[in-house]
């Protein structure tokens, strides 16, 4: 206590003699210190600090004046700029806008650096513009052009029309989540800069402006410095301490070095001002009480802070909670404790969005749960199906068989298995953190000795289980529940129903995996098992799987009869049935795509996107699946740029949710590399369908269809940007590979040997190329039809390698067989 009471009178004293003449300090000192050694070396060292870096004191001790008084440069002529009027003055300079005077119709934003920062080495000055003109985000205002005229430094950069964010967030009165919005953009903009290790240091309302769009743009990079010395040994620099009240860090204060936490924490301090309405400390109403309480005290809780201001009651309930611990968080005075990245603390507030867990919260057991429970609705239904099936009895096949007496006495030894279960994930069981993963391998494990009196009840169980192994992307423990529930079900007499969903739950599992053959005999043993029950739901689910399944091994005519059956039993059965239609929708999409019918499977798929909208989050699993397939037919239909921007969105969405690893989003990577290929970006979709690939083995194995699809992919892009022998050689494994696992007339076969095709002739290895791209040709045409896309490609490089080889006529007449928009050489 004795110590905290020391340093909060040295700032006072400090702040006393800095009022003083040089001259008459230490006789102030003497009278005010006595003999208190240690009081007085903390108050020398302070003005120690004040007199090294004058400028930077200056700004903490009153307005930033630099250039205040000095003559106007409006008119002056700076690089190729015209400086029409002064916007704004800082203690880094003063600020004009300009015009170009080039011919280039453009207004940019000059700073001129004062003049106390003329003397800076010109290389360290253009070693700074350098980085700053690496800077490319949508978020960051981007450095235009600089240099040094009449002994002062000058940058132009972007000028941004739009207001101030606290302004802009006012005006249009933000609901918190919508300012979480803009922070996560701000976030992202700032992680960009640290990447290229360049921190702003001066994150304050001033230096973000909102424009019309709603698109947030920091400015003011200008006094940003490398967090890395020239001789590359140092990850931080001490960089001259020019900071704003209010905002400033604690190490902006002391001398510390900056470092990516300082501007952690002025993304937490424009975070706390826009959600609460007052700045952190609202409380310190000069520019040395602020000094003070951010060395003395933490940061009142936002919602604290926003009661106290007398904000409404809803905004201070908002604030509790995450988002009172994002800020407290971000604020910390050590900057060992906070975010350790701007990217972290973004990560944390898009959870906060999301309803999920945000890291700067205790991690409780009650807590998890409540935030699983808000962000997995359909989940905990499923759950929720699951305590129901054991503590309330069996399947309906179950209670048929029982008096109710048995039933009653079952549900309570059922009710004790629940409880073992959940009893595992108990943190005070000493396994703190179980995964949902670990704690259905608990349940699988446990069925058997649990419910072994009770076989169709542990065969509902287990399906619930293995439907839960699919989400996650578990496909051998799934396949393990799948055969143990099919088992009892089938020696207990479980009837048609039952065994009918049963069956169509393992074709999901199989389907997941592309393993069509097997998954056709399943689904059609499905479908006829339920069609004479007239169980409209569960008939509809299996023709949905069926068809999958037979869109998937050319069968396309029977699997348009069966999604437009599905459709029929969807508009005639409950409201949950008619839920469905997205995905069915979806799936016909993708059904005409393969046959070449690109404009109506576009619709069905903007369909089935703009259903789904209605109920799923922005970053749900199944939408996102459904844009990426909208995605692939815009490539399949030529037009690969708008793809692209889909499928990035896509992968970022799935891999925040689903993990970088999940089948999900290895397989829209692969499909974004096929659209690189479309737009001959062929070193970029090598390096990617090469990932894809890799992980797609190790996850499924590696004769997988969807492991195949990359991996042609990777052959294409490498034969194409040049290196033949190593894209030819996975060309030929891929077509070989496709021969022994499919018929002989399967597309994939076809479309394989087209690669190859591909790889000899981009060889000019002619005679060798023609032929396999003349069956290959024959072969799509027949099985798919002139419009498909591997038809058409085949097409091209036939009608490329006539003309190479001196046969136009030849060539003329494959020309003749491209469509329009597909006529484009690769």
């Amino acid at each position: 206590m004795r110590e905290r009471s020391a340093s909060a009178l040295a700032y006072v004293l400090f702040a006393e003699a800095m009022a003083l003449p040089e001259s008459q300090r230490g006789d102030f000192l003497d009278a005010r210190c006595g003999g208190d050694t240690r009081l007085r070396t903390d108050v020398h060292e302070l003005l120690a600090i004040a007199a090294r870096d004058e400028v930077a004191t200056g700004a903490l001790c009153g307005p930033a004046h630099a250039g205040a008084d000095e003559e106007s440069w409006v008119g002056r002529v700076i690089g190729r700029f015209r400086l029409v009027e002064r916007i704004g003055a800082g203690g880094m300079g003063v600020v004009y806008r300009a015009e170009r005077i080039d011919g280039v119709q453009q207004s940019v934003a000059v700073k001129l650096v004062a003049t106390s920062m003329a003397s800076v080495a010109q290389s360290r000055f253009e070693r700074e513009a350098q980085l700053l003109a690496r800077l490319e985000h949508p978020s960051i205002a981007r450095l235009i052009d600089a240099g040094v005229q009449d002994t002062r430094a000058w940058i132009a950069i972007e000028f941004v029309r739009g207001k101030r964010i606290d302004e802009y967030c006012r005006d249009l009165q933000l609901q918190p989540r919508d300012i979480v919005r803009l922070l996560i953009r701000l976030a992202d903009a700032v992680a960009a800069a640290h990447r290229l290790l360049v921190v702003h240091s001066d994150i304050k309302p001033a230096n973000v402006l909102v424009g019309a769009e709603g698109v947030p743009k920091l400015v003011d990079f200008g006094i940003s410095t490398a967090l890395r010395e020239a001789d590359g040994h140092s990850s931080t620099v001490n960089v001259a301490r020019m900071f704003s009240p209010n905002y400033a860090a604690p190490e902006q204060i002391n001398g510390t070095p900056l470092s990516v936490a300082t501007d952690v924490f002025g993304l937490g301090a424009l975070a706390y001002r826009l959600l609460t309405g007052v700045p952190p400390y609202a409380d310190a109403q000069d520019p040395i009480a602020y000094l003070l309480a951010i060395s003395q005290r933490d940061v009142e809780l936002g919602s604290q802070a926003a009661r106290t201001a007398g904000r409404d009651a809803s905004l201070v309930r908002a604030l509790r909670g995450d988002l009172d611990a994002i800020l407290a968080k971000a604020l910390e005075r050590d900057p060992q404790r906070r975010y350790s990245t701007a990217t972290e603390m973004q990560a944390d507030l898009t959870r906060y969005l999301d309803a999920r867990p945000v890291h700067a919260r205790t991690p409780t057991w009650a807590y998890r749960v409540k935030k699983f429970v808000s962000r997995n609705q359909v989940a905990v239904g499923l759950t929720a199906l699951l305590l129901i099936a054991i503590t309330g009895g069996a399947t309906s096949a179950a209670l048929q068989a029982r008096k109710a007496s048995i039933a009653q006495a079952m549900a309570a030894r059922r009710g004790e298995f629940l409880e073992s279960v959940l009893k595992s994930a108990d943190p005070r069981s000493g396994k703190r953190d179980l995964s949902l993963a670990e704690l259905l391998d608990s349940a699988a494990g446990a069925l058997d000795d649990k419910l072994s009196e009770e076989p169709l009840v542990e065969a509902s169980m287990l399906g619930l289980v293995a439907d839960t192994d699919v989400g996650l992307g578990r496909y051998p423990q799934a396949l393990a529940a799948s055969d143990r529930q099919l088992m009892l079900l089938e020696t207990h007499d479980g009837g048609a129903l039952d065994i009918g969903r049963a069956l169509t739950s393992r074709g999901r599992v199989l389907r997941e995996q592309g393993i069509w053959l097997e998954d056709e005999k399943v689904m059609r043993r499905a479908v006829a098992l339920l069609r004479p029950l007239n169980a409209k739901p569960e008939l509809a689910r299996a023709l949905f799987e069926l068809a999958a399944v037979l869109a998937h091994t050319d069968q396309e005519r029977e699997a348009e009869s069966d999604y437009r059956e599905e459709l029929a039993l969807e508009a005639a059965g409950p409201p949950e049935l008619r839920a469905h239609r997205s995905y069915t929708y979806y799936a016909l999409g993708g059904l005409l795509t393969n046959l070449g019918r690109y404009r109506e499977a576009l619709q069905y798929e903007l369909e089935s996107i703009e259903l789904a909208k209605r109920t799923m989050p922005a970053d749900h699993q199944d939408l996102l699946t459904f844009q990426a397939q909208y995605a692939s037919t815009l490539i399949s239909s030529n037009q690969p740029a708008p793809a692209e921007a889909v499928l990035r969105d896509v992968i970022e969405k799935d891999t925040r949710v689903s993990g970088a690893d999940h089948k999900d989003v290895l397989l829209t990577q692969s499909l974004l590399a096929d659209d690189l290929v479309e737009l001959q970006r062929y070193d970029e979709a090598a390096e990617l369908a090469l990932k894809a690939a890799s992980a797609l083995d190790a996850l499924l194995g590696g004769d997988n269809s969807y492991s195949l699809t990359a991996w042609q992919t990777f052959a294409i892009a490498t034969c194409s940007e040049g290196d033949f022998s190593r894209g030819l050689e996975v060309a030929q494994r891929i077509s070989a590979a496709r021969v022994r696992l499919y018929p002989a007339n399967h597309r994939f076969v076809h479309a394989a040997a087209a690669a190859v095709g591909l790889c000899l002739y981009r060889a000019h290895r002619y005679a060798e190329a023609e032929p396999i791209l003349l069956s290959a040709a024959a072969g799509l045409e027949a099985t798919r039809g002139e419009h498909y896309r591997f038809t058409q490609l085949a097409y091209r490089l036939l009608r490329d390698l006539y003309e190479a080889t001196g046969r136009p006529d030849t060539a003329r007449s494959y020309s003749a067989r491209l469509l329009p928009d597909a006529a484009h050489s690769r």
